[in-house]
């Protein structure tokens, strides 16, 4: 005996007609869902301003106010980190500056030490008698 799914799908999802009271039962429960969630509200005789007005009595204030809390610390934390990113940023930046000043020193002192090497050997050459005019 061999499983086909094909044919069991077919058989499990074919069309069936509802029964007669089907739309009646389901229009009861619709109705009768309706009128007792109306009940309920005016047993409880809450509207939207005594249920906002409960929302913040102490007892959910607190909870209210642990959850903000832990946000402001956590965004906080993300800011303290962004901020030390930053400065620790704005330090490399000047210490490249710093380093840059410092080479470009070193490049003008060893321009100027071999202007003056330059021109001591240009002068020492210019001294010296050629041995063909002699």
């Amino acid at each position: 005996m061999e499983f086909d799914l094909e044919k069991e799908l077919k058989r499990a999802l074919r069309r069936e007609d509802a029964s007669p009271k089907f739309a009646d039962r389901v229009m009861e429960r619709v109705t009768g869902s309706t009128a007792a969630t109306k009940r309920q509200n005016s047993r409880n005789g809450k509207d939207w301003r005594q249920r906002l007005a409960d929302f913040f009595k102490p007892a959910r204030m607190k909870w209210v106010a642990a959850g903000a809390t832990a946000g402001l610390l956590i965004f906080a934390s993300f800011g303290v980190h962004r901020y030390r990113d930053h400065q620790r940023a704005i330090a490399e930046i000047a210490e490249g500056e710093r380093a840059r000043e410092e080479v470009i020193l070193a490049m003008k002192i060893a321009s100027a030490k071999l202007n003056i090497a330059q021109k001591k050997v240009f002068d020492s050459s210019s001294q010296v008698p050629s041995e063909k005019h002699q």
